[in-house]
């Protein structure tokens, strides 16, 4: 097979409910549907959630990067390119390409995943574990430019915003959903920048699970103009542990 046979491609339309107060596809929308697509190319080639479940092991996303130069609109159609993009040691790299109906790009992500043995909640060593089928749908040759992954740190004392963790946050895992973490940081700013700012790119670091009735506390400082660091921590009070860090730039609407 060639390369490009190994590269997913899942079309959706922007129904009413999935988009945002400006008629654009919501992040929250989108994050969920790009992991849903790489569950699905992951599945189709073998290695996906329910062949890791039989081998007692968890796919565990460790670092989510978009970026975008457009969101679709109601209506609109789009398509959701996937692949896998390299295997390294703990950790494989899986891009995407989003594109518009006539096929332009509207903008590319990467997602990291590691795979963890659910009897020791460690990493597994892919290099080590990865069949003939895994390897053989690599395609490290495709582009994905989005920068790379970035140092985030933030030294803000107070936390701008507090939130418990709820039923309608925790997954099938029992842990804070990854893309509700998404949905807290945009949270963070008024709405009506929304209206006028478009968001860039987002980059979500996970590194602790929360659990129902956690308090989680957002600490955030502008970094540069129009950039923004995030820290989650959780227990903040008691036992503070980095939950998520995140990092995030808007850059005003061109005039249409």
């Amino acid at each position: 097979m060639e390369s490009d046979d190994y590269v997913g491609r899942y079309g959706f339309e922007v129904e009413p409910f999935q988009e945002d107060y400006t008629g654009r596809l919501s992040w929250g929308v989108l994050g969920n549907l790009l992991l849903r697509c790489a569950s699905l190319h992951s599945a189709h080639y073998g290695f996906g959630y329910n062949r890791a479940e039989e081998d007692a092991y968890a796919w565990v996303l460790s670092r989510l990067v978009i970026e975008l130069d457009e969101m679709p609109r109601t209506g609109e159609q789009f398509t959701v390119e996937t692949w896998v993009g390299r295997i390294y040691r703990l950790f494989s790299d899986r891009p995407y390409a989003v594109r518009a109906a006539d096929g332009r790009v509207l903008g590319y992500a990467l997602s990291v995943w590691a795979l963890i043995d659910k009897a020791t909640r460690r990493p597994v060593d892919l290099e080590q574990m990865a069949d003939p089928e895994f390897r053989r749908s690599l395609v490290g040759d495709r582009p994905c430019p989005v920068q790379p992954p970035r140092r985030i740190r933030v030294k803000a004392a107070a936390p701008t915003a507090t939130y418990t963790a709820r039923y309608t946050d925790i997954d099938i895992n029992g842990h804070f959903n990854s893309i509700r973490y998404l949905e807290l940081v945009l949270n963070l700013f008024p709405k009506e920048r929304y209206a006028t700012h478009r968001v860039a790119r987002v980059e979500m670091a996970y590194s602790s699970e929360t659990y129902c009735g956690e308090t989680l506390s957002l600490y955030c400082e502008e970094v540069a103009p129009g950039q923004f660091a995030v820290e989650i921590r959780k227990n903040a009070d008691t036992q503070p542990q980095v939950a998520v860090r995140a990092d995030i730039t808007f850059k005003p609407y061109e005039q249409e």
